[in-house]
């Protein structure tokens, strides 16, 4: 199916691994131009570029600090400027507070101040700041298209990931308002919201004894691979998606059964 992404400008911010990194290549195989950026990984980042380069296409990578708004405007004005534009946003970044969140308490009167407030900037105010840097571009452009990442924790909750879920759960209100705004010029806002995603068929907490459990309690009875999001990520960005807006988009593996 042709979806009209060929010559295309496309951004997919923390693309160095997983979701990211199957959208970059998704783009890529469509013949989009597409720039990719990374926090602290800059070598798998540029794996990810020579990837695309490889196979014939057009990739570069730029750093970029979802917590840090220069970091985050030089990040887009450095992409815009290189393609002469930007079509497609796509703000799969995320920022996950300092330490390992398997070691963060889990009831709320024993959480730090740092274990909310910086993740709830970085995740909520940094993807402000991303799209209001990328506005003018996509207004300009004749097939606008901006998808941000969410999260199934912010229906089912996890405990401990107060300050994660409520900055997704900002993401969805965000675009609620965004379709209002950048709709009067075309572009399509949505929201994509993935739950547990699997890299060839490996979590990379949940153990695969746990993990072949966990699968039997969804109604599809698989959980999605990060090529299945970016999937329907990069269709959604397409030509052949018209007038889905201000939508959030479940790529989960169905609905938990009770059993």
């Amino acid at each position: 199916m042709e979806l009209g992404l060929q010559g295309k400008r496309v951004l997919v911010t923390g693309a160095s691994s997983g979701i990211g990194r199957e959208t970059a290549l998704g783009f890529a195989r469509e013949g989009a131009r597409v720039a990719i950026t990374y926090h602290s990984r800059p070598d798998a980042a540029a794996e990810v570029a020579a990837e695309i380069t490889s196979a014939g296409g057009e990739a570069f990578a730029v750093p970029m600090d979802l917590a840090a708004p220069e970091s985050v405007a030089a990040a887009v004005g450095g992409t815009v400027e290189r393609f002469g534009g930007l079509d497609v946003l796509v703000g799969n970044a995320v920022h996950w507070g300092s330490g390992d969140f398997r070691d963060r308490p889990t009831r709320i009167e024993d959480a730090k101040p740092d274990q909310w407030l910086p993740v709830l900037r970085a995740n909520l105010e940094g993807n402000f700041h991303l799209v209001q840097q990328a506005a003018p571009a996509l207004r300009e452009s004749d097939q606008g298209r901006l998808v941000l990442l969410s999260t199934d924790l912010t229906e089912r909750g996890m405990a401990g990931s107060w300050a994660y879920g409520a900055a997704k759960a900002g993401l969805h209100g965000m675009i609620a308002s965004l379709q209002h705004d950048l709709g009067q010029d075309g572009v399509l806002v949505n929201i994509m919201m993935p739950g547990i995603t699997l890299e060839n068929g490996k979590h990379r907490v949940i153990p695969a004894d746990v993990l072949a459990q966990l699968t039997q309690q969804f109604t599809a009875r698989r959980l999605p691979e990060a090529a299945d999001v970016a999937a329907a990520i990069v269709f959604l960005c397409s030509a052949r998606t018209t007038a889905t807006q201000g939508e959030i988009v479940r790529v989960n593996g169905g609905t938990m059964t009770m059993a």
